[in-house]
């Protein structure tokens, strides 16, 4: 009965594992997954940690027992279709549904980001660094700099 408590806890250990991964994957976007390429480190990160997980699973740990590679596989497989198709799909339709066009296809501009960041902070300090206005902080940095954007 052991033997089988510990195939289901390796199961149930990949399972998470491999939604994990690919659910971030999926969240990184608002769009389909595959609408942008992550970088070569977050896809480095992201695959180190599902190889690291299934060794574990083929070498066996107190509590892990080691799987076959047909299962894992499967696993692997099951979880992929899972959150890279399923749950991606459900993503996207969900924000088309619940975002307004101008919200979801409004570009980032990422040149100003740290204008405003920098901003923000000089609002924080002037503060007298006291937490729990980042928010607020960062909203007036933002109105600050774009409207000295659009005077130029």
């Amino acid at each position: 009965m052991a033997t089988n408590n510990n195939a289901l806890c390796t199961f149930s250990f990949l399972t998470l594992l491999y939604f994990a991964v690919f659910s971030i994957v999926s969240a990184r976007e608002r769009r389909w997954f595959w609408a942008t390429m992550p970088s070569k480190t977050f896809l480095a990160a992201l695959a180190a940690d599902a190889l690291t997980g299934t060794v574990l699973t083929f070498v066996g740990l107190p509590g892990l027992m080691p799987l076959p590679w047909g299962q894992t596989l499967a696993v692997f497989l099951y979880a992929l279709v899972v959150c890279l198709g399923v749950n991606d799909a459900v993503k996207v339709a969900m924000i088309k549904w619940r975002v307004p066009d101008s919200v979801a296809k409004k570009p980032v501009d990422v040149t100003v980001t740290p204008q405003i960041a920098k901003r923000a902070y000089e609002l924080y300090e002037q503060r007298g660094r006291q937490d729990g206005g980042a928010v607020q902080d960062w909203r007036q940095a933002e109105r600050e700099i774009r409207k000295g954007e659009s005077h130029k």
